[in-house]
Parts: structure tokens; C-alpha cells; sequence
């Protein structure tokens, strides 16, 4: 299996998620036929999506037709690229729904341009004459705009007096130094900016970065994409092999086969799902056998099987139990386990949709493997039953309920087409339903069937322990609501993060994670709980370690993600243990 080194900024840049957040969030709201000016993003696998969804790109030809006719009621999103003001009045004029998506970056450069023309300044842009953006900048110079790519293209300007400076704001940033140096000698006192963005210079940085380490480097994006194809020139140059392809079936693995190390990184308009089935993709390369790279596969496969997932719901069911003071049951544990992993064994054949975005990886594994884990998925859940069956009525009833409550949850209950009479079919519509559903599931398995089973009632320490499984859930779901946001948008999924927002819902966890710490130490100091309510407290310390790690991008892709997220389960039965043996 092939290394794979991941490039920390590789994928959407803030400009260009925001733009196709705008757009299916308008596709959401089914208010008439969308439109896009121009191609929203230079990727043509997303731009598939987006017309499938009902947002069409309009090219020179159609566009005087839609525009003339109003846009027939519908909306016009202006891309992250933008548009001159000329073209702006234009679309005004028609009576069409205008949605501005224009990067907050280009609005900056639009700007500078727009002031210093006004001043009586000369506006010299470097970047690419037919790309929309500078096009669009060129709007804003009043007619005394110039566009060069070279120094050659420079010297053959006209002699100007007073001369701005700027930059396409996806251009090379050496280049611009060396062009700026160029204005400043042919034209003293010239004004000078530089606006490429941020996140350009650090894709090309962490490219030169990346061909130290690595022995060969895959950029995805798409052909015609400005920004990606300067970074496969930059690493070029740098003298590493360098594969530019738009998808995983573009990948010479023959090629790729002769290389230990491949770095990997990504233009500003590739979405997250491309980039991981690159990844997957290369991982799959056959390496030299080692111990780690055994290791690794079989860490793979435990995180993609989800037999991580139910190892972490029997740990968490141990740590429920030696909190609530009871005495340990080894088949408490397997049913929390086997009930896990059958419920996110079979649930995950309804939605494959988003899963095709956000782990293309398991994806691949169960259109190979399907019919073994169904299998496996049905066998767990009788088995389950069967386990709680022989703890008590109670219990097997309990564990029914809830198992029955997750096979239901995709089915759909109300009559009717999807979305037409009623907008909420499905348990599985309601905005946020899964990550909320998901962790009272677990709550009920690893915290109220225990002392049910022990002596068929619920102890004072229960709700305690109930609070600490279930927010625990919550938390590790929303992370991944999180992670998965590019691909729920893409299918209409309405999880937390999407309905409440990112800050809202960060300040949610925040705030819960703050009283699951009070409760644990209220237990503790009250005699709620067994002291293990401390110990418990570290965990919490685990999980916010885990969510920072996530915001700063340490944490990785793929299974070494669920490895450092799902671990927090198996940390809480660590700590258990420690604090049984201490």
C-alpha cells in the first residue's frame, strides 16, 4: 500500500464554497429556475451535480435569451469570479433575482481597481486575459485597464504615467514579485498590491513544501482550472513527477506503482469527495508489505466496517456500567456492540447517496463486500436480540423498540411523491434527525438496558451516565455532520451544521460539553455516581483535543479521522478499566 501525504489546504477555498453553498441553498428553497453566470466554478464533476440539481450555467448563447425574458422568475448567482459593473447594470436592468457570490477577495481587488481609475491610474492586472475574473476586473478600470501574463507582455505596454498594480487573486506569487519589481523600474512611484489570496499562496507554499517529502505528486482539479494547473506547474519545477488528473480514473497507477511516498493536494474548486477517492484510490497501490503498512490496511478495515464503531460502543457500555456502580456483564457489552454495528451496517444501504461524497472509500468497500456485511449487519441484530432476550423482557423489549425505531427511520411514512404533498416523508427529513436520533440510541443501549437487565429499574446514577454516553454521540455526529457538509449539501441532507450554521452549532457543543462536565462532577461530589465520574472528566479533554485537531486539519483523512474521533469511546472504556484496576 502506497503513502499518501495529503496536503493540509487541498480542496474548496473559502470563495469558492461559499459560492456553491449559495447555489444549493437557492436549489433548496424551490423559488423558480436557477441560474448561474457562466460556469459557477472551473470543476465539471460539480458542475454536473449543480445541473442536475436545477442550476444551469448559462453560456454566450443562452444568456440574452434567459436575460431578456427576466430570468422567467428565477434567480441569477453571479460566481465567485464576478462581473463588471457594465454586466452588473445589465442583469439589473432585465428584472432578474440577482445572487451575489462573488469571492469577498475579488470584491477587494474590484475595489483597489475601482478607486485608483477614479484617481486617473493607469490599471495594469497580471493574470490570464480570457479567464472570468480578470475580465470581470477589467470592468472596474474605466477603460485604462491592461492585462499582462509576462515581462515580455509588460515591455510592450505604452509609456504610462501613473500606474496600480494588482494580481488575479490565483496567481503565482514569485512571478508577481517579479513583475512588481519590473513596474516599480519601468514606472517609478507605481502603486502596488497584492492581492493574490491567502489561500493560493499557501497551496503553492505547501506544494514546494510537499516535494521534499514525497516521491511523486497527484494535483486534482479540473483542466480548466487556472489555479490547479499552476500548482502541477509548480511542482514541475520543483522536479517531482507530477500526475494532474480531474478524477480517480485519470490515475496512471502503473506509473504511481513505482513510487513509496505520493504527495497529494488539490486545486481551489475541487470538492472533498474527489480528492478522497484520489486518496483511496492510491492507498489501494500495492507497497512493500510491512508491518505497517499491514497494520494500516487492517486499521482501515476496522474503520470502514464499522467494526471500530461497535468495539467503541462496548467500551463506552463499560465505562456506563462501572459508573453506575454495577457489576460488570461481559453480554452487556456485546449487545451494545453487535446492536451498533448491525444498525450502521444497515442503515448506510439507504444512504448511499452522501456516502458516494463523504466516504467514497467505505463506499467502494461495501459495493465490493455488500452482500458479506448485510449479512453480517442481520446476523448481529438477531443476535442482539437473542443476547437481550436472555437478560430480561424488559430489556429485549427495549432493544426491539430502538432497533426497530432505526430500520424505519430511511423508510418512508407519510403517502404521497417525495416532497409534494408533505415536505417531511421520512423520519430521516426532519432537519438534524440522525444526529439526534443516533445518540439516544446509544444512550438507551449502553446506559439504561444495563440496569434494567441488572434489576429491571433505573438507578440515580443512570441519568448521569445516560448524559455522558449520549452527548459523547452527539458530539462525535456532529463532527462528522462537519466534516461531511460538502456532500449533505450536494444530496439535501438538513443535518445541525447545516440548518443551525457552523458557529451556532459549534457553540452547541460547546455549550453541552460544559454541562456534561458539571454533571460528571456533580455525580462525583454527590455520590450520584461511583468516583470513576472524575476519571471520566479526561475524556472530555479527549474529545475537545480531538475537535481542535480538526479545526487546525492535523487530524487526517479517511480512517486515521474516525480512528482519532470513534477512539474517544475506546479512551472512556481505558479510563474504566484504569480506574476498576486502581
Amino acid at each position: 500500500m502506497a503513502r499518501v501525504k495529503l496536503a493540509k489546504n487541498a480542496g474548496f477555498c473559502m470563495g469558492v464554497r461559499r459560492a456553491v453553498d449559495k447555489a444549493l441553498d437557492a436549489s433548496r428553497k424551490k423559488g423558480g429556475p436557477i441560474y448561474t453566470y457562466g460556469p459557477l466554478i472551473h470543476n465539471p464533476q460539480v458542475l454536473e451535480i449543480l445541473e442536475e440539481k436545477g442550476i444551469k450555467a448559462l453560456q454566450e448563447g443562452d444568456m440574452e435569451g434567459v436575460l431578456c425574458s427576466g430570468g422567467n422568475g428565477g434567480t441569477l448567482i453571479i460566481r465567485a469570479h464576478g462581473v463588471s459593473p457594465k454586466e452588473r447594470r445589465k442583469i439589473k436592468d432585465t428584472g432578474v433575482r440577482i445572487l451575489n457570490a462573488t469571492c469577498p477577495h475579488v470584491g477587494k481587488v474590484q475595489g483597489i481597481i475601482h478607486r485608483h481609475a477614479k484617481e486617473g491610474y493607469s490599471i495594469v492586472i497580471m493574470g490570464e486575459k480570457d479567464h472570468a475574473e480578470v475580465i470581470g476586473l477589467l470592468g472596474y478600470a474605466r477603460g485604462r485597464g491592461y492585462v499582462v501574463n509576462s515581462l515580455e507582455e509588460l515591455e510592450s505596454l505604452p509609456a504610462l504615467d501613473r500606474v496600480c498594480l494588482v494580481a488575479q487573486t490565483t496567481q503565482d506569487r514569485k512571478r508577481f514579485q517579479s513583475l512588481a519589481g519590473a513596474v516599480l523600474k519601468k514606472c517609478p512611484g507605481a502603486k502596488v498590491f497584492n492581492t493574490i489570496c491567502d489561500s493560493t499562496h499557501r497551496r503553492q507554499e505547501e506544494i514546494l513544501a510537499l516535494a521534499k517529502r514525497v516521491e511523486a505528486i497527484v494535483v486534482v482539479g479540473g483542466r480548466e482550472s487556472g489555479n490547479t494547473r499552476r500548482l502541477a506547474k509548480i511542482s514541475e519545477e520543483a522536479g517531482v513527477p507530477t500526475f494532474h488528473v480531474e478524477t480517480e480514473k485519470d490515475l496512471d497507477l502503473q506509473a504511481l506503482s513505482r513510487y513509496a511516498v505520493i504527495g497529494v493536494t488539490a486545486g481551489a474548486s475541487t470538492p472533498n469527495w474527489l480528492i478522497l477517492r484520489i486518496v483511496d484510490r492510491i492507498h489501494e497501490l500495492r507497497g512493500r508489505g510491512d508491518v505497517l503498512t499491514r497494520a494500516e490496511t487492517l486499521a482501515r478495515l476496522a474503520a470502514i466496517s464499522y467494526l471500530l464503531l461497535g468495539f467503541g460502543a462496548g467500551c463506552l457500555t463499560y465505562a456506563s456500567v462501572l459508573l453506575q456502580g454495577l457489576p460488570f456483564e461481559l453480554s452487556w457489552v456485546f449487545i451494545s456492540a453487535l446492536y451498533v454495528f448491525s444498525m450502521h451496517v444497515l442503515n448506510r444501504l439507504a444512504d448511499k447517496a452522501s456516502e458516494n461524497y463523504n466516504q467514497p472509500g467505505r463506499s467502494e468497500f461495501y459495493r465490493r463486500y455488500g452482500t458479506w456485511m448485510v449479512s453480517a449487519g442481520i446476523a448481529s441484530a438477531v443476535l442482539a436480540l437473542a443476547l437481550a432476550w436472555f437478560e430480561g423482557l424488559l430489556p429485549f423489549l427495549l432493544l426491539l423498540a430502538i432497533s426497530a425505531l432505526g430500520m424505519i427511520y430511511n423508510l418512508r411514512l407519510l403517502p404521497g411523491r417525495p416532497r409534494s404533498r408533505f415536505h417531511y416523508q421520512k423520519l430521516k427529513d426532519l432537519p438534524g434527525s440522525k444526529t439526534l436520533l443516533v445518540a439516544l440510541a446509544w444512550g438507551v443501549v449502553t446506559s439504561l438496558l444495563p440496569p434494567l437487565a441488572h434489576e429491571g429499574q433505573l438507578l440515580p446514577a443512570t441519568l448521569v451516565a445516560f448524559l455522558f454516553t449520549s452527548i459523547l454521540v452527539f458530539v462525535r455526529s456532529t463532527l462528522y455532520d462537519f466534516k461531511d457538509i460538502q456532500g449533505d449539501l450536494m444530496v439535501g441532507k438538513e443535518t445541525i451544521p447545516i440548518v443551525l450554521g457552523m458557529r451556532k452549532t459549534e457553540t452547541l457543543v460547546v455549550l453541552l460539553l460544559i454541562f456534561l462536565g458539571a454533571a460528571l462532577a456533580a455525580g462525583a461530589t454527590l455520590g450520584w455516581t461511583t468516583s470513576l465520574a472524575s476519571f471520566l472528566l479526561i475524556c472530555l479533554g479527549y474529545v475537545v483535543s480531538y475537535y481542535y485537531l480538526y479545526r487546525q486539519k492535523i487530524t487526517g483523512w479517511g480512517f486515521l479521522f474516525e480512528w482519532a474521533v470513534d477512539g474517544s469511546f475506546i479512551f472512556a472504556g481505558l479510563l474504566a478499566f484504569l480506574w476498576a484496576v486502581a
